[in-house]
């Protein structure tokens, strides 16, 4: 009895450590596959968009509190950016946008397990590379059994990029 005890327990602590590690990859290649594809409908329940737009805020707001862009207005390019087109352009394309917000050239990211990062059980990190160079950082956590994207890191340039196919 004892011996069905522990196989018992075993096996579920074994499904459980397999799904902490499969569900935040399951996640993560599901937010790659709808950037690739560029499909909106698949891209929306994995982005938790008032949690991604305050961390964006404050992101481009820090990025231009002093210099001559201190008084931008930060609602409109978080607005953008807040889109599946504008997270698409900002992801795969480093920031650059149409000036109709059409996203103009293909995605080609990549992410792998070592790319992954366990901040904690409910939330993971992970960069994802275009040509060679980190392209973005995709902060997300778990709501449930769900994994969404709640903060998300750009390199300077896409910032930039952004800020200006917005703002022109």
């Amino acid at each position: 009895m004892k011996r069905g005890l522990a196989t018992g327990v075993a096996v579920v602590l074994l499904i459980a450590v397999t799904a902490t590690l499969a569900l935040p990859l399951l996640a993560l290649q599901g937010l790659r596959d709808a950037l690739t594809a560029r499909n909106a409908d698949v891209l929306a329940p994995l982005v938790d968009a008032d949690r991604l737009r305050t961390s964006l805020a404050a992101r481009i707001r820090a990025r231009y509190v002093q210099g001559p862009d201190q008084r931008l207005p930060i609602e409109p390019i978080v607005e953008r950016l807040l889109t599946p087109a504008g997270l698409i352009a900002a992801i795969c394309d480093g920031g650059a946008l149409t000036v109709d917000g059409r996203v103009p050239t293909g995605c080609d990211i990549h992410g792998s397990l070592s790319d992954l990062r366990f901040e904690s059980a409910s939330r993971f990190s992970a960069a994802l590379s275009r040509d060679g160079a980190v392209a973005a950082t995709v902060v997300m956590d778990r709501s449930g059994l769900h994994w969404r994207l709640v903060d998300l890191v750009l390199p300077p340039s896409a910032y930039d990029q952004f800020k200006d196919s917005v703002l022109n």
